[in-house]
């Protein structure tokens, strides 16, 4: 495996696992990192009226750790894992193409305020594009690495 591969699996690895990590601190009804429950409203969300209650966040937390297994490779490297690692990727640089605007308004949730508009431009969008990129260039090795196997098992 090349080194931009493994490069690529970590960074998606560390990005999605923590990505998980802070879901499940939400889940459990912590507001970390905001003062309040609003606060984090208002970053997340876009508003400070909707907060996605205990188990959708629970669910998002899931998600995003079984991302980072598939990012780094815990899955194998079959076609289909590989597959599911492409879709990933497409699907984050979607979501950071289109912005969270339009993710938002996909999970029918309200217009986001200027505070999230700010926070996704600076921040969410960059890390959902890393993010895809790198489970795209994780995804990239497969075919050279099947091939490899291939030529060891008829002993070339």
């Amino acid at each position: 495996m090349s080194f931009i591969t493994r490069t690529a699996r970590l960074v998606a690895w560390t990005g999605l696992t923590a990505a998980g990590a802070i879901h499940a601190v939400w889940a459990s009804g912590s507001s970390w990192p905001e003062r309040n429950h609003k606060r984090l409203s208002e970053a997340v969300v876009g508003n400070g009226k909707q907060l996605p209650d205990a188990q959708a966040t629970m669910v998002v937390s899931g998600l995003a750790f079984a991302g980072g297994a598939v990012a780094a490779g815990g899955l194998g490297e079959g076609k289909f894992i590989v597959g599911v690692r492409r879709i990933a990727g497409l699907a984050l640089i979607a979501r950071a193409a289109f912005g969270g605007a339009a993710a938002l308004n996909v999970l029918g949730l309200d217009e986001p305020g200027k505070r999230f508009e700010e926070l996704d431009r600076r921040y969410y969008r960059p890390a959902f594009g890393i993010l895809g990129a790198a489970m795209l260039l994780g995804a990239k090795d497969s075919k050279k690495r099947a091939a490899k196997l291939t030529l060891k098992r008829e002993g070339r």
